[in-house]
């Protein structure tokens, strides 16, 4: 019984050591230079251990803002329209038209992000 618990212990360590093996240098919180900008910039995000700002953070913040009034009136309309389906006394044409306008605003959202990449042509860090 001693024997195979040994032996379970060592595997768990040459697992643990293999997995920070293929990690690699700079893994964890070390900034490196990004191939698509071609400078140094902090790797954070979803695979790189944190979530700090970076060149992208920004692209998305300039659309976010330039979409703002767009995204709240669809909120608005996304509300009005739950509102109405909710309600029996609503007749079905008003739905009809929430609904459409709901997707002429997101017709507009998409339109402004066409052909945007947000700084990234994946879909993490800066690759």
């Amino acid at each position: 019984m001693k024997k195979l618990i040994a032996v379970l212990a060592g595997a768990t360590l040459l697992i643990f050591a293999a997995v920070a093996y293929a990690h690699g240098p700079g893994w964890f919180g070390k900034d490196q230079v990004c191939p698509v900008y071609g400078e140094k910039l902090p790797m954070k995000g979803p695979g790189y251990h944190g979530h700090g700002p970076g060149k992208r953070d920004m692209l998305d913040q300039k659309f976010l803002d330039s979409t703002a009034d767009l995204r709240r009136e669809l909120h608005n309309k996304k509300f009005e329209f739950f509102e109405a389906q909710r309600n029996p006394d609503t007749p079905p044409d008003t739905i009809a038209d929430l609904k459409d306008d709901i997707r002429q605003l997101r017709l507009q959202i998409r339109e402004k992000a066409k052909g945007r990449t947000f700084g990234r042509p994946g879909r993490y860090g800066c690759m």
